[in-house]
C-alpha cells in the first residue's frame, strides 16, 4: 500500500493547469506556464508546468500539462474541473478537482466552513496495480498569505479513498490565474506541496 499511495505524490506538481474555456478561477491562455516552489521531503525545486496537446478526458476535451516529473490531463465538465491522470496515477472515471459553480457567495458562507459539492467512485490505476476507491469535494472562500503575498482564493479539499489510506489534496485557487497554493497529504502526513512563482 505504501508504493501505491506514494504514486500519487505527483499529483501536487501537476493540477497546475485547465482546460480550454475554463471558468475564472482556471484561466488558459494557448502556451500558458506556471512555475512553482516545490517541497518534498528535504528537498526544495522549481517546476515548470507546460500546457500541451489536446486529449480526451472521460467524454470530455482537454489537455495534457507536462513537467519534469510528469503528466496530468484535465478537462472541464460544464463547471466542473476533473482530472483522468496525475502523474502515474489514473482515475476512471475522472475526478472532479474544482466546481466553479458552487463556489460559496462571500456574504453567505457561515463561519468558513467548507462545504462538500461533489463525490466520486471508481478505481485509480498505478504501477499496474487497479483498486477501488473513493473521493469527497469540499470547498470554501479562504484567504492566504503566500510568498508572493496575501491572496483571495477558493479552497478545496479532494479526500480521497483508497481501501484503508487516505490522501488528501488541498487546493487554493485565484480568480485569474488558477492554482496558487497546494499540499498533499497520505494518512495526515504532508508529501508534497507548492506556491505559486510565476505564470504566463
Amino acid at each position: 500500500m505504501r508504493r501505491f499511495g506514494g504514486s500519487i505524490a505527483g499529483i501536487g506538481v501537476l493540477l497546475g493547469g485547465c482546460a480550454a474555456g475554463g471558468p475564472s478561477h482556471m484561466p488558459l491562455t494557448e502556451g500558458r506556464e506556471w512555475s512553482y516552489s516545490v517541497k518534498s521531503g528535504f528537498q526544495d525545486n522549481v517546476v515548470t508546468i507546460k500546457l500541451g496537446d489536446k486529449v480526451n478526458v472521460g467524454d470530455y476535451n482537454g489537455f495534457i500539462l507536462s513537467s519534469p516529473i510528469g503528466e496530468s490531463k484535465l478537462a472541464w465538465a460544464a463547471s466542473t474541473l476533473i482530472s483522468s491522470q496525475f502523474a502515474s496515477s489514473r482515475f476512471n472515471p475522472p475526478v472532479p478537482i474544482l466546481n466553479e459553480a458552487k463556489i460559496p457567495p462571500k456574504k453567505k458562507q457561515k463561519d468558513n466552513e467548507f462545504v462538500q459539492v461533489d463525490t466520486w467512485k471508481g478505481r485509480i490505476e498505478s504501477f499496474g496495480k487497479s483498486r477501488v476507491a473513493s473521493a469527497r469535494l469540499l470547498q470554501r472562500r479562504s484567504n492566504i498569505n503566500l510568498i508572493t503575498g496575501p491572496v483571495s482564493a477558493v479552497e478545496t479539499i479532494l479526500d480521497i479513498t483508497i481501501e484503508k489510506s487516505n490522501i488528501e489534496i488541498r487546493t487554493w485557487f485565484e480568480r485569474g490565474k488558477g492554482i496558487v497554493k497546494q499540499e498533499q497529504r497520505t494518512e495526515r502526513n504532508m508529501v508534497v506541496s507548492l506556491e505559486l512563482l510565476n505564470n504566463k
